[in-house]
């Protein structure tokens, strides 16, 4: 269906409904959605009873409240906005202390409730609408109480209404829906015939009874300013009223779909109550109808997701609709804007063509020296304060007698803390676990290797070094044997006489030069096998926890490890550029 009749503005002050999705909103499969009276929280009822608080400006979850077992059929906020009532499938309803996000009062019924309103101005007093059954009224303010809204010798009163029913036709007469009105001075009732009793809260009474449709009445939902009302039935209609004091409500207008002849599953006003909007009933579309409240004519048809439409509210300060698909999901609908600076300029004035200008007599006259001095000193002499600072309240209602404090916004609970701080200290040391287990398998692996590589150099020494392998293992594990408080002495006694051994074969390379011959030089490698097999005995030692003499070196941590295995790749490297000097000197002297 094409809707590009419909007009649109386009300056950015008269936008005032919502126009696409700005956001969407999951946690869990959401039915019913309020906002509180401030419009900073928005709480949402699910199908298996647990009801998500919304911080609306973050878009955060607050609370998470689980109570009831079955789906929630209505929510009500307080007037405080501390407390949140909801009414359930299973014959309960509970007011929440948001605060510490526990129940304060659990009410239970005979039967389903169909939906429950706080009292505009009293926090202990709510109505509720039973299945089946007459609505009650129930005070907790000492102890919880419940009593029939209307009492049994309550008549009808008031010119031009009905007279009051009969008891048969009472029995067949089921309340559908119960509300207040902005004050909380009389109480409206729908039923499934199509009639709205006016009841006073005070005497429980009845003042009106008016049937403006046949069908039974799904929802009656007021203004913010109280003075209008909407009423949506099963004929498919979404009517208007205006409310009176001394009186029953008019009705003004009726708003439809003429094409389709949809059923309406929710319907309100705006908050400047300048339109109506209805959530249609389709089961293959998303749409919401904005009709103008004043003429009565169609503006917008948003179309959303291809979900069906479950429950919407708008926003009770800003142009925001919520609405709620049969998915669970929580759409929020906010205007398109588009920048457009000339519209904030106080004296630019946007042309949509050209148009004659005509000036002024003395506009463009040169106005003297003196007299343009004369104009500004005279605006020099306004006094101007700008030391009185005047607080505005943003939230300020024109029924705000009482100095109540109000609940904008829910702090974290300290429940909440816990949970995060646990959350971190446990993968804190999850972390340090995960650190150390690869630290430890990094060291077993690298004491493995070592192991690997000494034997491996071992394995290919001459074998004519046997013997001298034999001798140093067995002085190693006598070593071992001896204890661990022979330990240092046989460090000190290693490097003593490694040392030894190096000035030794210092000597032997200067002095017997001349003696070396082809039978003498085989005999250096066998003295490197034997520092090998000494080295490879230590390292075999370090792994078992034990302090060797490996090569005449105590290893005593792994980086004494790495240390003394790199002094010894020095000297063997030193010792192979000597031994080969001097065999190609004898050589030389030979010949």
């Amino acid at each position: 269906m094409d809707y590009s009749h419909l007009h649109t503005p386009s300056h950015p002050f008269e936008q005032d409904f919502p126009e696409v999705i700005e956001d969407t909103l999951e946690d869990g499969p959401a039915v019913r959605v309020k906002f509180n009276r401030r419009g900073t929280l928005l709480a949402a009822g699910c199908t298996d009873g647990t009801i998500v608080v919304w911080d609306f400006d973050t878009r955060g979850v607050s609370r998470s409240l689980i109570g009831h077992v079955k789906t929630i059929t209505s929510l009500s906020w307080s007037r405080n906005g501390r407390y949140l009532l909801s009414s359930s499938m299973d014959w309960s309803c509970i007011v929440w202390d948001l605060l510490t996000g526990s129940k304060k009062h659990t009410v239970r019924f005979d039967t389903p409730v169909l939906n429950a309103q706080f009292h505009p101005k009293n926090n202990s007093v709510f109505i509720a609408a039973l299945f089946q059954e007459e609505p009650v009224f129930v005070d907790f303010s000492n102890g919880v109480q419940q009593s029939p809204i209307l009492k049994e010798s309550a008549g009808v009163t008031g010119k031009g209404t009905d007279v009051a029913t009969t008891t048969s036709t009472a029995q067949s007469r089921w309340t559908m829906v119960a509300t207040f009105d902005k004050y909380g001075k009389k109480i409206y009732t729908g039923s499934n015939r199509g009639y709205i009793n006016i009841i006073d809260t005070e005497t429980r009474t009845m003042l009106y009874e008016i049937r403006p449709t046949l069908s039974a009445i799904k929802n009656i939902q007021f203004s913010r300013r109280g003075k209008e009302m909407v009423v949506n039935a099963n004929d498919r209609i979404i009517r208007l009223f205006a409310t009176r004091d001394d009186g029953p409500p008019e009705q003004q207008h009726k708003f439809q779909d003429l094409v389709n002849k949809i059923h309406w599953n929710q319907c309100c006003l705006s908050s400047d109550s300048d339109y109506v909007i209805g959530g249609s009933a389709h089961q293959a579309e998303h749409n919401i109808f904005i009709w103008d409240r004043i003429g009565g004519n169609l503006v917008k048809i948003l179309e959303g997701p291809k979900e069906p439409l479950e429950d919407l509210t708008w926003h009770p300060i800003r142009p925001i609709v919520a609405s709620v698909s049969s998915y669970g999901t929580i759409h929020i609908w906010a205007t398109n804007y588009q920048e457009n600076w000339s519209a904030f300029a106080p004296d630019f004035k946007e042309l949509e063509e050209n148009i004659d200008y005509e000036e002024r007599e003395d506009e463009f006259d040169i106005v003297p020296e003196e007299e343009a001095s004369k104009r500004r000193h005279d605006d020099e002499d306004v006094i101007i304060d700008v030391t009185t600072i005047e607080k505005a309240n943003p939230y300020n209602d024109s029924d705000s007698e009482d100095d109540e404090e109000e609940t904008f916004y829910l702090p974290l609970l300290p429940s909440d803390q816990q949970d995060e701080e646990h959350l971190h200290t446990k993968h804190h040391h999850r972390h340090s676990r995960r650190h150390t287990t690869t630290h430890r398998h990094n060291s077993q692996h690298g004491g493995r290797d070592r192991h690997d590589s000494h034997h491996h150099l071992n394995s290919k020494q001459d074998s004519g070094s046997n013997n001298n392998n034999n001798n140093s293992t067995t002085s190693h594990h006598h070593n071992r044997d001896g204890g661990a408080d022979s330990a240092a002495d046989a460090y000190k006694d290693g490097n003593h006489h490694q040392r030894g051994r190096d000035h030794k074969d210092r000597d032997h390379g200067s002095h017997g030069s001349d003696k070396i011959s082809s039978s003498s030089s085989s005999s250096k490698p066998k003295k490197r096998s034997d520092e090998y097999s000494d080295h490879q005995d230590g390292g075999r030692d370090y792994e078992n926890g034990h302090l060797s003499l490996g090569g005449g070196h105590g290893h005593t941590s792994g980086n004494g490890y790495d240390r003394d295995q790199q002094n010894l790749q020095q000297q063997h490297s030193r010792r192979k550029l000597e031994d080969s000097q001097l065999h190609s000197r004898s050589i030389k002297r030979q010949r």
